[in-house]
């Protein structure tokens, strides 16, 4: 299993995420690229990095992935309240936490909590 499909099914079945972004369906959790008309609050996240660990002899011992998992609302706090849901259950199903950031989207006036998480696929 990708670890995008592992993100995918975690933050869709964390009750915590699911309470800010809607749940089934209607889940507003995005792999890869936003609607250009989305609603708020919602997450995106998008595979940054790939890195093989092979042996000497160039066997594939383990992958891994960096992941970028965007929060997103039109308050600051309302971004980083998402950004704690999902990492809270990330790091629950073995996403390690390398990076946190606010970002704001001048133009469209949205606050991102942006997470930086590894995956180590084996």
């Amino acid at each position: 299993m990708s670890a995008e499909s592992v993100a995918y099914a975690t933050l869709k079945a964390a009750s915590a995420v699911t309470a800010l972004v809607g749940s089934g369906d209607a889940a507003r959790i995005y792999p890869d690229v936003v609607p250009q008309e989305f609603a708020l609050p919602a997450v995106s996240f998008q595979r940054v990095a790939t890195e093989a660990v092979n042996t000497i002899h160039s066997t594939l011992l383990a992958t891994r992935v960096t992941l970028d998992v965007w929060c997103m609302d039109e308050q600051r706090y309302a971004a980083e309240t998402l950004a704690d849901a999902a990492q809270a259950a990330l790091v629950a199903a073995h996403f390690t936490l390398t990076n946190r950031r606010a970002e704001l989207d001048y133009e469209a006036g949205i606050w991102i909590a942006v997470c930086t998480f590894d995956y180590w696929v084996i």
